[in-house]
């Protein structure tokens, strides 16, 4: 049984860090304005939200909470490849994030309905910003 919102967001930065991404985690975890533009391409954050407890027997609960996985790829003068391997990182990544759920434990698992893609660049910046909002569903001890 999992203990909460943690030890998922934990897992996820592994599966993040790990091969085959090999990404590097943010200077900060709520922003990408302090990591230094050397390091920003292939950098990540993530933060986690609660989202819906449903009550259960003997102090239990099924809870999901939404992960959202921050990606940074630098821009340089390729922004449509650039936009393509943030797509392919969405792809990837939520797969992975899937597998790890369902392989690497059984301590939650991600459902079919729910999450999102954004990608974005914001003017003045030298990446662009992949967004992938994923639900995670587990059980916890009250």
């Amino acid at each position: 049984m999992s203990t909460g919102a943690d030890e998922i967001r934990n897992r996820i930065t592994s599966v993040c860090s790990s091969a085959p991404f090999h990404f590097a985690q943010s200077a900060t975890p709520f922003s990408f304005d302090l990591q230094p533009a050397s390091a920003i391409d292939a950098v990540f954050r993530i933060e986690s939200e609660s989202s819906s407890v449903i009550g259960g027997f003997n102090y239990s609960e099924e809870r999901t909470d939404t992960m959202r996985i921050w990606v940074a790829r630098r821009q340089a003068s390729d922004p449509e490849g650039t936009y393509q391997r943030l797509q392919a990182d969405a792809r990837s990544l939520r797969a992975a994030i899937v597998r790890d759920g369902c392989e690497g434990g059984g301590d939650y698992g991600v459902p079919n309905t729910g999450g999102s893609t954004q990608i974005s660049h914001d003017r003045g910046t030298e990446f662009g910003v992949l967004r992938l909002t994923v639900p995670a569903c587990y059980d916890a001890e009250l």
